[in-house]
């Protein structure tokens, strides 16, 4: 498949353009190539633990340009959706800065302690702080009836001491307890990926996603009918490729994003 043909790439984060605190070599290079041949770009991440605001400064840290508009976060995503249904709800958070962040900017009121129980809504993401006070209050809040919502349920991520449980080991443990399934926002259902072709203004068919994962970035990007690009720089090994039916496999795969050729 040829490169020529496609006008934006929507590129997720982790393990795609770096892992942790260090970008994947070659990255920002590339980046500036692709947006000097007038093409366009948009970040999409299920890590809900920074504000776009905060994604973009981390990205620019690194040497890829990147402004907060064109950054799209499960945390995002899930804010957009309580503020058009639910204006001014009340949320108990399981999650970092970041969520809040989002939330608090759309007019959640944010609730804890005490408060757990009258909550409309348990928010869960990301959450290097878990404890199981934690645990028991969003239990609290579930018990007494709150809607149960996930940023995601991804099941590990990747970082410089290798792979570390994701939000979804949260989700489990407190939809275990509790007996009670969220309806999970990010990837892999296709919400981050339809606000950032809305921005983009593209067509699917024009537009690559590029991802790390099989389950949570390939198999979104072929609902969409997108270009769905595969690297090997985060989650997946070229291992898990085997086997593989011709439908589920993505249609390129590369060692690491900068080997994609822009012309």
């Amino acid at each position: 498949m040829s490169e020529r043909r496609l006008s934006a790439l929507i590129l997720d984060l982790d393990g795609v353009l770096y892992v942790g605190e260090t970008p994947v070599e070659g990255v920002a290079e590339f980046m500036e190539r692709w947006r000097k041949k007038g093409k366009k770009v948009a970040f999409v991440t299920n890590n809900s633990s920074l504000s776009r605001r905060d994604y973009a400064r981390k990205l620019g840290r690194m040497g890829i340009a990147a402004q907060p508009e064109e950054v799209f976060t499960s945390g995002y995503l899930t804010a957009e959706y309580l503020r058009r249904r639910s204006p001014g709800a009340r949320v108990y958070v399981v999650g970092e800065r970041g969520l809040r962040e989002e939330l608090k900017k759309v007019g959640m009121r944010l609730v804890g302690g005490d408060g757990v129980e009258g909550a409309d809504y348990v928010v869960v993401g990301i959450d290097r702080g878990f404890t199981y006070r934690k645990l028991e209050e969003a239990f609290r809040a579930l018990r007494a009836g709150a809607v149960f919502l996930a940023t995601n349920a991804d099941p590990s991520y990747p970082t410089e001491r290798g792979l570390l449980p994701g939000a979804g080991a949260l989700v489990s443990a407190l939809s275990f307890s509790s007996g009670r399934r969220p309806l999970i926002l990010g990837k892999p259902s296709t919400g981050l990926y339809r606000m950032a072709l809305g921005f983009l203004g593209t067509e699917p068919g024009e537009t690559a996603a590029v991802g790390d994962r099989l389950d949570l970035d390939v198999r979104p990007a072929k609902r969409l009918g997108m270009v769905s690009i595969l690297v090997l720089s985060g989650v997946t090994g070229p291992e898990s490729l085997k086997g593989l039916k011709r439908e589920e496999r993505p249609d390129m795969v590369l060692d690491r994003l900068p080997e994609l050729v822009v012309e």
